[in-house]
């Protein structure tokens, strides 16, 4: 349906071991993630890929990223990033589909190899919250 178009969904691929708390806006999150066009099935974006031995442009070798949840520039990930973001907690994975509405929409992200009206996918798993990390 035309509003199921417009929502983010949420699944969780690997629950957490333990969770006192989810994040919020306003937390830093650290993420290792990949992203990947659901219509292609190609990889635009990731924190842990490496394409012909080299960093995804833009992102470099690290093996994960950090920013401040509902504090990411435009462009950097699409608007609906911060839904499927929240109330994540430390060790979890999960995948994130974001319909075209809530991401690149008409015009896509030709530099990352997004086209117009693509549904991405993001397979992101939490790495620490506010500077705490999960257990080793």
């Amino acid at each position: 349906t035309e509003q199921d178009d417009q929502r983010i969904s949420v699944s969780q691929l690997i629950p957490p071991k333990m969770c006192k708390r989810g994040s919020t806006l306003d937390d830093l999150m650290e993420i290792s993630y990949i992203g990947r066009v659901v219509e292609t099935g190609n990889i635009f974006d990731g924190s842990a890929i490496m394409v012909d031995g080299e960093g995804i442009p833009g992102r470099g070798n690290d093996v994960s990223i950090s920013f401040v949840l509902g504090k990411q520039p435009f462009g950097q990930f699409p608007p609906g990033w911060d839904v499927g973001l929240t109330d994540m907690c430390v060790g979890e994975r999960r995948r994130i589909l974001v319909p075209p509405v809530l991401a690149y929409g008409e015009k896509g992200l030709p530099r990352r190899g997004i086209p117009s009206q693509a549904t991405l996918q993001y397979d992101v798993t939490l790495v620490s919250l506010n500077g705490l990390a999960m257990p080793r």
